[in-house]
């Protein structure tokens, strides 16, 4: 028993670990989803365990067990996956989802020290790669005009939102015309990052026309 509890808590540290990064970049799988594919996937190996041990059962009957794990949480990866105007969009999620169960299953089968250099080698994966694309890869340059119902606070929200999406805004101006406020900036990121700045601009509301060349 302490064995399988030591082996379900490891799952919810190391998958923790993974969420957080996805939760930090603003993904629909953060950290919640990510700990409970990778306790869950644990635990399914840990019952394969109880079950087969002292039935004589072969490795190949654990190994079918992992298999439909891993066949299961297709389902749900496909269920990140959104294609918009041609575009797909959640293939990393749907990708780290996948190798989030095979991290349940690699520790739920008591690899702990493989269970740890695969989350170390995922979270590199996430975070360094994505550094390398977004400065070696052809971005698009943006330019915003905002004409805004007045309000005070409106540049530090979109700093806000700014830094949310990494994004460095460039010519940033306001001019205040009676009750409202023109807002112009430019900024240079990729397309699907400026799909995502541009739906949580608009739910910032007081927004009545938004221009972009």
């Amino acid at each position: 028993m302490l064995e399988i509890i030591l082996k379900l808590i490891l799952a919810i540290v190391l998958g923790g670990l993974i969420g957080l990064e996805r939760e930090f970049s603003q993904k629909p799988a953060g950290l919640r989803t990510n700990i409970l594919i990778c306790v869950g996937s644990a635990m399914m190996m840990i019952f394969s365990e109880i079950v087969l041990s002292g039935k004589g059962a072969s490795t190949a009957d654990a190994l079918r067990i992992a298999a439909g794990v891993i066949t299961g949480i297709g389902f749900i990866g496909a269920g990140t996956i959104i294609q918009s105007r041609g575009i797909v969009h959640g293939l990393t999620t749907a990708s780290t989802l996948w190798a989030v169960a095979g991290l349940g299953l690699v520790i739920g089968a008591g690899y702990y020290l493989i269970g740890i250099i695969f989350t170390s080698l995922v979270i590199l994966t996430l975070v360094l790669l994505r550094r390398v694309e977004e400065s070696f890869f052809k971005k698009a340059v943006y330019h915003y005009h905002l004409k805004i119902r007045y309000k005070p606070e409106i540049l530090s929200e979109l700093k806000k939102l700014s830094s949310r999406f990494r994004i460095k805004m460039e010519d940033l101006n306001l001019k205040k015309e009676k009750e409202f406020s023109h807002v112009s900036f430019s900024f240079s990121t990729s397309v699907e990052r400026e799909k995502e700045f541009s739906r949580s601009l608009i739910r910032l509301g007081e927004i009545t026309e938004i221009k972009v060349d």
